[in-house]
């Protein structure tokens, strides 16, 4: 059984960034991961890309092809991926073994996550290929400055959830750039009232019982919530890791490691 995570948020939002980091916190560790570029735009990596995306399609190549702007060309490679699945893809999961770690590194285009099929077809092929995935989904704490903000943040988080159908931990990234972090802490236990409150001296009348539904599918069924992530503390990036190896339930089945020792060293 092989182990995804799949680094999936907002254009700007830290993906490249965490892939990095996390690559650097693992290799430190001593532990094997393998950093995948699906991204047919990126230039510049801080990390060992295992795989590239771009060695099938890339972006520069189809703008300059077919004359499309960047958005659609983007959306043009990554069907050209969906369309490899069986060819390109699988040849590339061949050369990696049953417990080996995948760490994908995808486009920041919403639409890829919101509503159209490529990532959920690119899940089920990994599914069938014996993977347990996980979503790691990144939201720029900067971007989390009031109510409607946030609950923005918390609506394209649940569209990715309904469209990907797996296990998903959100994260807000860049917490180490945050000033101000008592107006972040709010967010990361929302209390629902408070939210609410906020939320309808924002918006006109008509909008309050939409508020309400809104803050209720946060706060009453705990559908979206979010872990802080600070690339300054090792031990931030840890949580992080843990939470999403829990997700995927990796190394459970390691073999339990048994040290020899000598019972005249207990007497010494």
């Amino acid at each position: 059984m092989g182990y995804a995570q799949l680094v999936i948020g907002p254009a700007g939002s830290g993906k490249s960034t965490y892939c990095s980091s996390l690559y650097r916190h693992c290799e430190t560790a001593g532990r094997s991961i393998n950093i995948v570029n699906l991204d047919p735009a990126a230039e510049q990596f801080d990390y060992p890309v295992a795989m590239d995306i771009r060695e099938l399609i890339c972006l520069d190549d189809v703008m300059e092809e077919l004359g499309l702007g960047p958005n659609g060309a983007l959306m043009y490679c990554m069907e050209e991926l969906e369309d490899n699945l069986d060819d390109w893809l699988t040849d590339e999961l061949d050369n990696y073994m049953d417990d080996d770690y995948l760490v994908f590194d995808c486009p920041g285009q919403i639409e890829l996550f919101s509503h159209v099929p490529v990532l959920r077809n690119f899940v089920e092929h990994l599914k069938s290929k014996n993977f347990n995935v996980c979503v790691v989904y990144l939201l720029d704490s900067q971007f989390i400055t009031d109510v409607t903000k946030f609950i923005s943040g918390c609506m394209a988080s649940l569209s990715a959830m309904v469209q990907l159908e797996l296990p998903h931990v959100n994260i807000l990234s860049k917490m180490d750039l945050v000033t101000n972090k008592r107006d972040i802490g709010k967010y990361l236990n929302p209390q629902g009232q408070v939210l609410l409150s906020e939320l309808n001296q924002r918006m006109a009348p008509q909008f309050f019982k939409l508020n309400k539904a809104l803050i209720d599918l946060v706060d009453q069924y705990s559908m979206v919530s979010f872990v802080p992530l600070d690339l300054r503390k090792e031990s931030s990036i840890q949580y992080i890791l843990s939470q999403i190896d829990n997700c995927i339930q990796y190394g459970e089945d390691a073999d339990v490691k048994v040290k020899d020792f000598d019972p005249e060293d207990i007497d010494d």
